[in-house]
């Protein structure tokens, strides 16, 4: 039987461990989103992913460890989705226009309801706040700052566009919880479509 070498077989556990932690973070995304940030645990993400509890804590030392490397990776999946959809070869405009569209999009998603369980942890937990705070502070700040690259591109009122971002924002939290308590879907695509005929109004 052919054996590796230590350089080979520490490659394979730096592997082995990135898809453990690729998968936890999925699992706990899925837990988050299924079961609330309550019922989310070492043990039953453990489950989930297939290994045990203490191999868990190996990688994540502890569940509010796990949470900031959760709310990480759901900025960085926000990101890629956004990038994905600006071309460049669209005007500033199309493309603000593109960013409320894919937010929309994203209320249909178990990230954003995983998202949200977390912000909502994190309203009712001090201690769990004060951990994740600066992770979430700094994410909506980058957010914020390539918004306002896109609103001087474009030449468009500041303080008017940022309103209806953050108005936006607070509907298409409102829809994703809505979404998991059956609400008519039909009243979302009009919610949407309002918020969207609001921004280009805005950019007349």
């Amino acid at each position: 039987m052919p054996t590796l070498s230590p350089r080979r077989l520490s490659r394979s556990n730096a592997d082995m461990s990135a898809e453990t932690r690729t998968k936890t973070i999925a699992a706990a995304i899925a837990s988050l989103a299924s079961l609330g940030y309550a019922g989310t645990t070492l043990s039953n993400i453990a489950q989930r992913v297939g290994v045990s509890r203490s191999a868990l804590v190996y990688h994540f030392e502890s569940k509010n460890a796990l949470m900031v490397a959760v709310i990480d990776a759901l900025y960085d999946q926000m990101g890629s989705s956004y990038r994905a959809a600006l071309d460049p070869g669209m005007t500033a405009g199309q493309q603000l226009l593109a960013i409320f569209e894919i937010s929309y999009q994203q209320t249909r998603s178990t990230e954003q309801m995983a998202l949200i369980e977390l912000l909502l942890a994190a309203r009712r937990d001090e201690g769990f706040r004060t951990e994740v705070a600066p992770t979430i502070a700094s994410r909506d700040r980058i957010f914020q700052d390539a918004w306002h690259v896109l609103i001087e591109r474009y030449g468009g009122p500041r303080e008017r566009l940022d309103l209806i971002r953050d108005f936006a924002v607070s509907v298409f939290r409102g829809i994703t919880i809505c979404r998991c308590l059956g609400t008519d879907a039909d009243s979302f695509e009009r919610q949407n479509a309002l918020l969207r005929q609001l921004l280009i109004d805005a950019l007349k």
